[in-house]
């Protein structure tokens, strides 16, 4: 039986939060969406302790506000969950200031972009602006030299400084020494130089930065899609890789996952702690990056000594991971397995040549030793039957237990696609299997960021966290509804019954109805849910013939 939360106070809030009465009305004014409703229970109203403490986690107390021993940047979540027994969240993905951001903005992005667009080819563009970058952060006495050289001197200065580098770091950053010689190209490069030495932002948030950027930019990738920072965390605070834990990607890009699990076990166990990173590039341009990515965040990542032979391998060890972190490329037309691979037979049935989503999931879950867990990208067409074939890998994985939790996220979340997106939790098949699945709308928790792009919040991630591992650890009430998140259950009986659709919305609506179909007559809540049930079968449908069609144009070539 799940345990009852405790309702609390306006009052009882304001001294946890220690603020004054005033301010907590005053919060529950400005903010009527998002703030957590009152809750009756019997004959007492309050606020349920859990909800106060996500939505405080998305609030900054400002400056003067400090309390002795408090840092900046303090949220007033932190003071609440301390005042109160919850446990405090690490610091999600270290958020850049904004002042910090607007001003790399301004002074970086902005200078850089005037010469990215006369660039004949961005990629190397990309690719010289982050070398250069690493070699700053790696080397100041080198980056002293190279910041004193003249137009002249310059590509030779760089070339010897690239010479020094050690081993995978000198591999990765080769763009330096095949950067061009001539009087444009060492124009280019003294002037990313003088760029980059105007920067005071630590290397490691800029490249975070840069990232996002270039992303921006082009507005698609040539092979892998960025994890977007928030997501990353969120990914990896799910299955909370404990200090030695094994954990992988398989399909790792430019490595962000990977940094994202190397920060959260460093911060659990302390800097001085092993922690147990690898990973797989496709790509000589993605292991590139991922190298370089590891090297600025000071995380050891075993990323072999170079990209495969044939990028569309799909490879991941069986039994080997305590954790494995993955965002497959969707689109993958022409995926092969290794030879060793070929002899094995798929756990839960036989992928489409056609689709790729299906191989992927099964090689994380085969990845996987006793105990493991998986988090793994998908699109949003793969929760639900687009063919017979899919379906029944689908249903062999939730009927041995393999699929623990399905979070659906909103379109326009990536910098590289529209793309709406899953994120799917799964664990090894032989632990003892969960008679339910855990299914979490979390489309609403994020913000826009200009016309369509979207990041996830930190209450947002907060929500998503706590109902996971609420409902992990038997203490969540479910099911929970807000205008942003939600979250409910299914039972594997029940998920036969829907023929495997994993759309979370399928067993959210179900519970809706069942509350409105008790009504005598239509209210406006019915209502609204009526329609976000009609808008999630037409999305449904546009996915769908999405895929029909894409499916159309192999055959057309």
């Amino acid at each position: 039986m799940s345990r009852v939360e405790q309702l609390m106070t306006k009052e009882e809030v304001a001294h946890a939060a220690a603020v004054t009465t005033q301010a907590v009305s005053n919060w529950a004014r400005r903010h009527p969406k998002n703030f957590p409703q009152l809750v009756r229970r019997g004959s007492q109203d309050g606020y349920l302790t859990s909800a106060v403490a996500a939505w405080l986690d998305g609030r900054r107390i400002p400056r003067p506000a400090l309390l002795p021993g408090e840092r900046l940047g303090t949220t007033y979540g932190e003071r609440f969950r301390s005042a109160v027994g919850y446990p405090v969240p690490p610091a999600t993905v270290d958020p850049m200031p904004e002042p910090a951001a607007e001003l790399l903005d301004e002074r970086l992005w902005s200078s850089l972009e005037r010469l990215l667009r006369k660039s004949e080819v961005p990629a190397v563009f990309e690719a010289i602006v982050l070398s250069l970058l690493c070699l700053r952060d790696a080397s100041p006495v080198d980056w002293a030299a190279i910041s004193r050289s003249s137009i002249d001197m310059i590509h030779g200065v760089v070339t010897q400084a690239w010479q020094r580098q050690a081993a995978p770091l000198s591999t990765a950053t080769t763009v330096l020494r095949d950067a061009p010689a001539t009087v444009y190209g060492r124009h280019q490069l003294l002037n990313i130089v003088r760029i980059l030495d105007d920067v005071r932002t630590p290397g490691d948030k800029v490249f975070e930065y840069l990232l996002d950027q270039f992303a921006r930019f082009r507005h698609s990738s040539p092979d892998e899609y960025l994890v977007p920072a928030g997501l990353a965390s969120l990914m990896v605070r799910m299955v909370d890789p404990a200090p030695g834990s094994r954990v992988h990607d398989p399909c790792c890009g430019v490595g962000n996952l990977l940094v994202a699990a190397g920060k959260h076990m460093t911060r659990m166990a302390g800097s001085g702690s092993p922690v147990a990173l690898t990973g797989r590039a496709a790509t000589a341009r993605t292991w590139s990056l991922a190298t370089m990515n590891a090297a600025i965040h000071g995380i050891r990542i075993d990323l072999g000594d170079g990209p495969p032979s044939d990028p569309g391998e799909i490879d991941a060890e069986p039994g080997r991971f305590d954790v494995v972190l993955l965002n497959p490329p969707f689109g993958m037309r022409n995926w092969s397995l290794p030879t060793a691979r070929s002899a094995r037979p798929w756990p839960y049935g036989e992928p489409s040549p056609h689709n790729v989503t299906m191989a992927w999931l099964q090689a994380a879950v085969e990845a996987l030793a006793p105990g493991g867990r998986a988090a793994v990208i998908m699109p949003y067409n793969a929760t639900f039957a687009l063919t017979v074939r899919e379906r029944e890998i689908r249903g062999a994985m939730v009927e041995r237990g393999a699929v623990r939790c399905v979070v659906a996220l909103p379109s326009h979340l990536f910098r590289e696609t529209t793309v709406p997106v899953t994120v799917w939790i799964l664990a090894h098949p032989d632990d003892t299997a969960g008679e339910e699945v855990l299914f979490v709308d979390a489309r609403g928790a994020t913000r826009k960021i200009g016309p369509t792009h979207r990041v996830m919040t930190e209450p947002g991630c907060q929500a998503v966290l706590d109902a996971y591992q609420g409902w992990m650890n038997k203490t969540a009430a479910l099911p929970i509804a807000t205008e942003d998140f939600a979250a409910t259950t299914a039972t594997v009986t029940e998920i036969r019954e829907h023929s495997y659709d994993l759309q979370p919305s399928t067993y959210l609506n179900q519970r809706r109805q069942v509350v409105t179909d008790r009504r005598t007559s239509p209210t406006l809540p019915a209502l609204r849910s009526n329609l976000a049930r009609l808008d999630d079968k037409a999305r449904t449908a546009d996915l769908t013939l999405d895929c029909c069609l894409e499916r159309l144009v192999s055959w057309t070539r």
